[in-house]
């Protein structure tokens, strides 16, 4: 029997988050009324280079894996979903002449050193020859992403201005700095998903996360920006799976959790665990041999069911799937309703109102990039991210559903945001 704290035992009762997921599959949640374009700061117009505080960087030569470390072998990128029908375009619109000579911006919300960042850096050099007119790519970084995400948001939607984004960004959309709707972003493309890790310092005295069922110490301690509990995010589903199952959790309020933080924190001793979502393929890249040498271990998958986070070159992920092992039924139901991240990452998008021209032109040459094997293989050598492309206006569908299945059930799921926080954060 799983024991269950009298406090937190609302969050069983909070199972009508369920419909999230029927909502995500074609239920008949109520269709959210799309909330109005916000009125364009001069800060935040495409016209202006972002603010001065910004890290701006151009993009960057790629650095070859260290010695002896073997990239995993590229994932096919075609996946189960089915191609949605392209746009209808003006047949006359010179898709060349458009972008040739001109300069596109790829936003980051998030410093440099991190996952997203090095996939930006990547594409920046590479994307461009499956671009008409080829146009060139700058990197910039503008944090938080909150911040990001606004600013491309009233950017000019011609095509110039584009993001990549860790997560859909779907609860991120309702915390209170935001002025965009997920919904109505223009959805390029998504290169990544389906990942998720929690890994821990080898100083624990756990293996697998049923090793740490029903303890009372020493804490697993992850580091997150959580201010307030909507800004727990997805993140709250950790809360929830610790409750479940008695795992002893602590999560540390910090300003900035990105995957440039999580490395300081993590080296430090700050925290020792990590959350995430596509880090364990990019540890022998970017710091060979804490996998293989125990610094860090595999302690939960979780990914989505029937994902396998495998062999990254140092070390297995030997841990099960969170999702596969332990859960069923309504839990698992639930569990994958507060996890809407885990089903598309590295999401490339642009402003909404694109012209269907530009917004297809953009989707034919991910799609052609992502097809190419030594672009595809690259890219995933590169940055350690496993390559999982959907096209994107099935992406964007994908987001209509998973925010409107939210916004149905926002009580409910602001309910438990709270309880995992005042129980957790510290």
């Amino acid at each position: 029997m799983v024991k269950m704290s009298g406090k937190i035992g609302v969050i069983g009762a909070l199972g009508l988050m369920l419909s999230l997921v029927l909502a995500a599959c074609g239920g008949e949640e109520p269709t959210a009324t799309p909330r109005p374009a916000a009125t364009p700061t001069p800060t935040a117009m495409m016209e202006a280079e972002p603010t001065p505080t910004a890290m701006m960087t151009e993009e960057a030569t790629p650095t070859p894996l260290p010695e002896g470390v073997t990239a995993a072998p590229a994932t096919p990128t075609p996946t189960a979903r089915p191609t949605a029908t392209p746009l209808p375009v003006d047949p006359g619109f010179d898709a060349e002449a458009y972008f040739a000579g001109k300069t596109l911006s790829l936003l980051v919300g998030f410093n440099p050193g991190g996952g997203t960042d090095a996939q930006a850096r990547y594409m920046s050099r590479a994307w461009p020859k499956f671009i008409p007119g080829s146009p060139r790519i700058v990197v910039r970084n503008l944090t938080p992403v909150v911040v990001e995400r606004n600013f491309v948001w009233n950017a000019k939607p011609d095509g110039l201005t584009l993001a990549i984004e860790a997560t859909p960004g779907v609860a991120d959309m309702f915390t209170p700095q935001a002025q965009f709707d997920v919904r109505e972003s223009t959805m390029i493309g998504v290169t990544s998903g389906g990942e998720g890790a929690w890994v821990i310092r080898g100083t624990l005295p756990y293996d697998c996360m049923d090793s740490a069922f029903d303890s009372a110490s020493p804490a697993v301690t992850v580091g997150w920006s959580a201010p307030t509990p909507a800004d727990l995010s997805s993140n709250v589903s950790i809360g929830w799976l610790s409750d479940k199952f008695n795992i002893p959790l602590e999560i540390r309020n910090v300003s900035a959790a990105g995957s440039a933080e999580q490395y300081v924190m993590i080296e430090r001793g700050d925290v020792n665990s990590w959350v995430t979502g596509t880090i364990w393929d990019q540890y022998p890249v970017t710091r060979p041999g804490w996998t293989r040498d125990g610094f860090l271990r595999p302690f939960a998958d979780l990914s989505v069911p029937g994902f396998d986070l495998g062999h990254n070159g140092e070390a297995d992920f030997h841990c099960p799937n969170v999702a596969d092992t332990y859960l069923e039924g309504e839990d698992l139901e639930l569990w994958l309703a507060m996890r809407p991240r885990a089903v598309i990452a590295k999401n490339i998008v642009g402003p909404p109102n694109m012209a269907p021209e530009v917004t297809q032109t953009l989707r034919d040459a991910l799609a052609a990039a992502m097809a190419d094997e030594e672009f595809a293989a690259s890219m995933q050598g590169f940055t350690g991210i496993k390559n999982l492309f959907t096209d994107g206006a099935t992406a964007q569908q994908i987001v209509i559903d998973m925010v409107n299945g939210f916004e149905a059930n926002r009580d409910k799921i602001d309910e438990l945001l709270a309880i995992v926080h005042e129980k957790y954060v510290r």
